[in-house]
C-alpha cells in the first residue's frame, strides 16, 4: 500500500478577500457620510415634527486645512479651529491620502454616483484619456491650486467656490432647505444654493470615475503633497507577474507603469489593487520598504517572465515615480504657468465686482459689506440654523460677488437675535464673516410704512398685526395708524413677516453698509 505525504496549503481566496475589503471601506465611507450629515438629519426631523431640537454646527468644515489656510491668509485668526485641520494633515504624513479615500463625504457621494454609470461596468479604474497617454493625471490641479490661495489673500470666498467639503456642505444643506422651501425660481437654486460647481463634479464623474479628485481638487492636491511622505506604503510581492490588473482598476491613476510604481500623491489607500490582483501580490504596511521592495527584469516584448524572476530593487521608496518635483526641478514653463495661475486667482475679485452689488439686509452680526463678500465662502450654514427660516441664499440681488452670500428675507421670516436666538448664525460661521452680537445692538435696518397699501391707512381698518409682532415697541399706534419709531426700529423684520397684506405694507429698508 503505497503512502503519500499530504500537502496543506493555506491560501486565501483573493475574490474572497477583494469582497471583503470592498464591504469594509464602504461601511467607513458610509458611516462618516452619515456623521456629516447629522446635523441636517436633525433639522430634517426638526421640519417634520414641528419638535424643538437641539442646533449642531457642521462638524465637516473645521478639519478643512484650506479654510484655515483663507484665514490665515485674511489674519482672521479670532474663533478659527486651528487643531483639526493641522491634525488632519499630520495624519497624512501617516496615512497618506485615506483621506479622499476612505473619509471625504464629496468622494463618497461621487463614488455612490459612479454606481450608476452603467456604460462603465467593464472598465473599473480611470480612463486613459487621450489628452493623458501616459495615463498621468493633470498637473491643472496644481495651478488651481496656487489660484485660490493667492486669490485667498483677496478672498477667502474663491477658496469656497472650489473646496471640496464647502461644495459638498453648500449642496446638502441647499437642497433639505429647499425641500421644505420652495420660494425661488429653480434657476436660482441651482445657481445660489445647488452649486453649478456641483453639478460639473457630478457630469465629470459620469464620465471618468474620481475625474474631480485626480485633477481638480485643490483639497486633495494639498493633501497629496503631504502624502508623497506617507509611512504607509503600497507593497507588491514576487508574485506579480504584470497582468496590469492592478493599474486598471486603480480609479486614480496612482499605478505607474510598473505594478510596483505607486504613485502616493495620487494613492488613496482603496484598496481596490489589493482585491483585484488575481495572485494576492499586492498589499498594504508601515515602515521603510528599503530593501524589501522589488523590480523586474527588462522585459522582452513577446516574452512572458516566469512568476519569481525578479532582481533586488535600487530605490527605497517607489522608484522615480514618487520623486517631489520642487525647488531646482521646476521648469521655466511650470514656473511661469503657475505665475499665471496666481495672477489669475487676484484677477479674480475686480472680475466679479464688475457687476455693482445693491444692498441687501445681512444676517446679525455680519461683517461690513466689503468685508462681508470677502470672508463670506458661501457655506450655508447660517442658512440652515436660521430658526425663522429668514435667511436665504441671494441671486443677483446682491451683484455678482454676492451671489450664493446668505441675506435675511423678512417676508418669510424676521430675525429672532431679539429676543430668542442665541446668535446661532454666528456660532456656526466657520471663517468668522458673522460675529456675535449682543441684541441691544441689533441693527439690520430701518421698517417703513406703505401708506398706499397698509389697512390702517388707506382703509382706515384697525390692523394692528405689525405692531404686536413688534418686540422693541417701535411699531406704534398714532390716531388709529402705524408709525414706526427710528430710534427704536432694529429691523429685524418680524413686522414685515407678520403683515397680512399681499406682499406686505411694511418693509424693512437695509442700512447703509
Amino acid at each position: 500500500m503505497a503512502t503519500g505525504r499530504m500537502t496543506v496549503t493555506n491560501k486565501v481566496d483573493p475574490s474572497r478577500r477583494g469582497v471583503s475589503d470592498r464591504v469594509a471601506r464602504k461601511l467607513v465611507q458610509l458611516g462618516f457620510l452619515a456623521l456629516f450629515l447629522f446635523p441636517l438629519g436633525v433639522l430634517v426631523y426638526e421640519r417634520m415634527t414641528f419638535r424643538p431640537m437641539p442646533t449642531f454646527t457642521s462638524w465637516l468644515l473645521p478639519w478643512d486645512p484650506l479654510l484655515l489656510a483663507g484665514r490665515a491668509l485674511q489674519s482672521h485668526w479670532m474663533g478659527a479651529v486651528i487643531g483639526a485641520p493641522l491634525f488632519l494633515l499630520a495624519l497624512s504624513f501617516i496615512f497618506g491620502r485615506s483621506f479622499c479615500g476612505w473619509v471625504c463625504p464629496a468622494g463618497t457621494f461621487l463614488d455612490l454616483v459612479s454606481l450608476t454609470a452603467f456604460w462603465r461596468k467593464r472598465r473599473k479604474g480611470a480612463s486613459r484619456s487621450p489628452f493623458f497617454p501616459a495615463g498621468r493625471n493633470s498637473p491643472l490641479r496644481y495651478y488651481i491650486l496656487v489660484m485660490v490661495l493667492v486669490g485667498g489673500l483677496i478672498s477667502i470666498k474663491y477658496i469656497g467656490i472650489l473646496d471640496p467639503l464647502v461644495i459638498f456642505q453648500r449642496a446638502t444643506t441647499g437642497l433639505t432647505l429647499d425641500l421644505f422651501a420652495l420660494q425661488q425660481p429653480a434657476i436660482q437654486v441651482y445657481l445660489s444654493v445647488f452649486s453649478l460647481v456641483f453639478i460639473g463634479m457630478i457630469i465629470l464623474e459620469l464620465w471618468q470615475p474620481r475625474f474631480w479628485c485626480r485633477n481638480l481638487c485643490p483639497m486633495g492636491t494639498l493633501i497629496g503633497l503631504v502624502s508623497r511622505f506617507s509611512l504607509l506604503n503600497r507593497r507588491v510581492s514576487p508574485r506579480c507577474n504584470h497582468c496590469g490588473q492592478c493599474r486598471r482598476a486603480c480609479v486614480m491613476n496612482a499605478v505607474g507603469r510598473e505594478p510596483h510604481d505607486t504613485m502616493y500623491g495620487d494613492c488613496t489607500f482603496c484598496l481596490e489593487c489589493q482585491a483585484e490582483c488575481p495572485r494576492g501580490g499586492v498589499s498594504f504596511g508601515f515602515g521603510d520598504l528599503a530593501g524589501k521592495r522589488w523590480s523586474p527584469l527588462p522585459r522582452v516584448e513577446g516574452q512572458v517572465l516566469p512568476v519569481g524572476h525578479y532582481r533586488e530593487p535600487v530605490t527605497s521608496r517607489s522608484g522615480s515615480y514618487q520623486k517631489l518635483k520642487l525647488g531646482s526641478t521646476v521648469t521655466r514653463r511650470q514656473f511661469v504657468t503657475g505665475m499665471m495661475a496666481g495672477v489669475a486667482g487676484l484677477g479674480l475679485t475686480p472680475l466679479s465686482r464688475m457687476i455693482v452689488h445693491p444692498t441687501v439686509i445681512r444676517p446679525p452680526g455680519a461683517l461690513p459689506e466689503d468685508d462681508f463678500l470677502r470672508t463670506c465662502v458661501l457655506c450655508q450654514e447660517c442658512v440652515r440654523v436660521c430658526p425663522t427660516g429668514g435667511l436665504r441664499p441671494s441671486f443677483l440681488e446682491s451683484g455678482l460677488e454676492g451671489i450664493g452670500t446668505p441675506q435675511l428675507l423678512p417676508r418669510q421670516g424676521g430675525c429672532a437675535l431679539n429676543p430668542s436666538c442665541p446668535d446661532l448664525c454666528a456660532k456656526v460661521c466657520p471663517v468668522g464673516a458673522i460675529q456675535p452680537i449682543s441684541p441691544d445692538r441689533l441693527k439690520l435696518g430701518q421698517a417703513q410704512v406703505d401708506h398706499s397699501l397698509c389697512l390702517a391707512w388707506d382703509q382706515g381698518a384697525r390692523c394692528l398685526v405689525c405692531v404686536e409682532a413688534c418686540v422693541v415697541g417701535a411699531a406704534q399706534v398714532y390716531q388709529g395708524r402705524v408709525m414706526v419709531d427710528a430710534n427704536k426700529c432694529t429691523g429685524c423684520g418680524r413686522c414685515e413677516c407678520g403683515c397680512p397684506v399681499v406682499g406686505s405694507a411694511i418693509h424693512v429698508i437695509p442700512k447703509a453698509s
